[in-house]
């Protein structure tokens, strides 16, 4: 009986933090994810081509260059980028590469990250970093 003495004012907590929660998404609830920033350096481009990161997971389009995601040259030849990955376990490795594509013809691939892949160990955030 005592216990259920607490639980009455736990719940409560509970129901006036959720609102709270809510109201930091905007409103929206949305699943946990995990946030990867990916880096790709000394991605030396041409005109038209771009470094995309590509890789063993749906959301770097599974090894497919032409569903890699395309990053950022924020400090040429440094291009970076961030990925969710919603619904994935935390602590799951996921492989990937960079790769210089054709920026309107996506088959054209220019250049493949040398072997072997990197891998990175997928947190609630975390980054992780490739090198031509």
């Amino acid at each position: 009986m005592s216990r259920n003495r607490y639980l009455l004012p736990l719940g409560v907590l509970l129901l006036a933090t959720l609102s709270v929660f809510r109201d930091v998404q905007g409103g929206q609830w949305t699943p946990l994810q995990s946030e990867v920033n990916f880096q790709c350096d000394n991605g030396v481009t041409t005109l038209g081509y771009s470094v995309y990161v590509v890789g063993n997971r749906p959301e770097l389009g599974n090894w497919d260059p032409t569903k890699a995601v395309k990053l950022a040259p924020t400090a040429y030849p440094t291009w970076t980028g961030k990925v969710l990955f919603p619904g994935t376990d935390d602590g799951k490795d996921v492989e990937w590469k960079c790769v210089v594509r054709n920026e309107t013809i996506p088959t054209d691939v220019q250049k493949w990250q040398s072997n072997p892949n990197n891998i990175v160990k997928v947190t609630f955030k975390t980054a992780s970093v490739g090198t031509f």
